[in-house]
């Protein structure tokens, strides 16, 4: 006679199994800073996509990374459309016309990117602040500082004894004790 059940069911005993959670991306927050300065600021988006890229390995959620996937992704689409506004100049457009586009389409991509930002940045405190991670970040700083906030925490994390979600086993549910009304003998009013 055979049974067609996982092992965990058959042997409750078991401890369960759960998955290691990894190890944080390690860049010094100093550095991010300076390259984030010489890069005029393209590093830093770029950094705020490792960070999401660890924490969709380290939980299960990925909004983290494509919120700042989105927000790196301003920067190409900025400079294609100030590469075709070049090129309509070159053709011979109404300078007024290609001036009111690109003041419009700049301002149309400043606001994208500042939603961007602080949708991507604040979604990744939250992620950071959550059950396998526990991370205390401040929203102030957050809001100012945002990646390099996150790298000050995430260069000195130390995850050694820290896991992931459960991979197999029972999760194991506490119950309340119930207190049993024990007499010592038969009530009172029987014989």
């Amino acid at each position: 006679m055979t049974y067609s059940y996982p092992p965990q069911y058959a042997y409750p005993s078991a401890p369960p199994m759960y998955r290691a959670l990894p190890a944080p991306p390690r860049l010094h927050w100093g550095w991010v800073l300076v390259l984030s300065v010489l890069t005029l600021g393209l590093f830093l988006s770029v950094w705020m996509v490792v960070v999401g890229w660890w924490i969709k390995k380290a939980t299960i959620c990925e909004a983290a990374f494509w919120w700042s996937l989105a927000y790196m992704l301003v920067f190409p689409f900025a400079v294609l459309l100030g590469l075709g506004g070049a090129v309509a100049a070159r053709m011979g457009a109404d300078s007024i016309s290609i001036y009111v586009y690109m003041a419009t389409a700049s301002d149309l991509i400043r606001l994208a990117s500042i939603v961007l930002y602080l949708v991507a940045v604040f979604g990744t405190k939250q992620l950071l602040e959550a059950a396998p991670i526990d991370i205390p970040l401040n929203g102030l700083m957050t809001f100012f500082f945002g990646p390099i906030y996150f790298q000050y925490h995430l260069h000195d994390y130390n995850v050694e004894g820290r896991v992931a979600e459960q991979l197999t086993g029972f999760v194991e549910q506490t119950l309340p004790a119930v207190a049993v009304n024990a007499q010592e003998g038969p009530p009172a009013g029987v014989s």
